[in-house]
């Protein structure tokens, strides 16, 4: 996906940069027979293809999981660059999630005694806010920065709800998107809004810093610092530039007005497959030996030999290339890792005790069943 911040009045020379989304689809779903083929598509960048094989599939997914169906229809329309038919899709996804979301508060108390493969799926934690993510991608694929900084917005308002509902002690890891932020920064500044542009650049390398890169080993991108400076410049903000210089000393910068002067290109790399969710067991023992297995969801992130890439740009007129390599800046696979692992910790308290209540139940039923025997 090529994202680009000209406007007519710029001049048509380009400084190409290039983003990398780590582990991207299609593994993390439940297993079914169409995934393999999507997945071989994608590899040969067959993506109308991919997104036929999805739709062709529909009557697969059951009811309890439209939200998937939805979230996997409108990112695979997003590849094909299918942008519109893409967010009417995740915002078809959204919706589910968040009616789900909504309902699961209100029934949290009575329903921790529910299978959990049994209610219908409103998706990951991280899922909930990569929709509103690729949603503001899309809208900038078409054009539309006001709309996309909307749904950016919506990703950090979303987390912070999220996170707001989980005790201090169980909080996820991931509650803030540095990626997202880096986004708002490009978009702003593509708008002349310096200001916002370096707020939102500065919240970026602060995420990446103390976050990112101690969570996932993704460090502030040269890239993002690139930007943070410029729009320190623009701003005048020459303590902040002092500062964010003597941390990052080996960063240049584009002057602004020279900036302004010319155009940008950002191309978004989606490398990989995402982590595959296996299941795995407890196991409860009780005194009288009898054994409770409970299953539960894990990860298992899917390695990938492609590290970067790398883009060539040629001017035909004089025969001179330029090449420039991606940089990492969202590494999903282990955001998707890292969120269902914090679950898993919430949940394990919740399967332990629907094991002991089924044990007790069991405990009783037996006695009753004896003594009834017994008369």
């Amino acid at each position: 996906m090529i994202l680009s911040t000209q406007t007519t009045k710029r001049k048509i020379l380009c400084l190409f940069l290039l983003l990398l989304f780590g582990a991207m689809l299609f593994s993390c779903a439940p297993k079914v027979k169409h995934y393999p083929l999507i997945n071989q598509h994608l590899s040969n960048q067959n993506y109308q293809q991919a997104l036929k094989v999805i739709k062709d599939n529909k009557k697969v997914y059951p009811k309890r999981n439209a939200a998937l169906y939805y979230m996997e229809e409108g990112i695979l329309a997003h590849f094909a660059l299918r942008y519109k038919e893409s967010n009417e899709s995740l915002s078809r996804a959204e919706q589910i999630m968040d009616d789900l979301y909504t309902r699961s508060i209100s029934k949290q108390t009575a329903s921790f005694l529910i299978n959990d493969n049994t209610i219908p799926y409103r998706g990951e934690d991280f899922e909930s806010a990569m929709v509103n993510l690729f949603m503001a991608l899309n809208y900038v694929g078409l054009g539309l920065r006001d709309e996309a900084l909307v749904e950016a917005r919506k990703v950090d308002n979303k987390l912070n709800i999220i996170n707001n509902r989980y005790a201090n002690e169980k909080k996820n890891v991931y509650k803030e998107d540095a990626f997202i932020r880096f986004l708002m920064g490009v978009l702003y500044e593509a708008d002349g809004e310096d200001n916002d542009a370096f707020i939102s650049y500065r919240k970026a390398e602060e995420i990446y810093r103390t976050d990112y890169k101690k969570n996932y080993g993704v460090s502030p991108p040269a890239l993002l610092i690139e930007n943070l400076l410029s729009s320190a410049k623009a701003m005048d903000f020459l303590e902040e530039l002092r500062e964010i210089q003597q941390q990052y000393s080996g960063v240049n910068f584009m002057p602004p007005a020279k900036k302004k002067e010319m155009a940008e290109i950002y191309l978004i790399h989606y490398n990989g497959l995402g982590p595959e969710k296996v299941e795995k067991r407890w196991v409860v023992p009780f005194p009288d030996g009898y054994v409770v297995k409970i299953a539960y969801p894990k990860f298992k992130k899917k390695y990938y030999q492609i590290a970067r890439g790398i883009a060539t740009l040629k001017n035909l007129t004089s025969g001179v290339s330029y090449e420039s390599a991606t940089i990492l800046m969202e590494d999903i696979g282990s955001i998707a890792v890292t969120n269902l692992e914090n679950r898993t910790g919430r949940i394990k308290a919740k399967a332990i005790a629907r094991a002991t209540t089924k044990y007790l139940a069991t405990k009783v039923t037996s006695r009753q069943a004896k003594k009834e025997g017994g008369a």
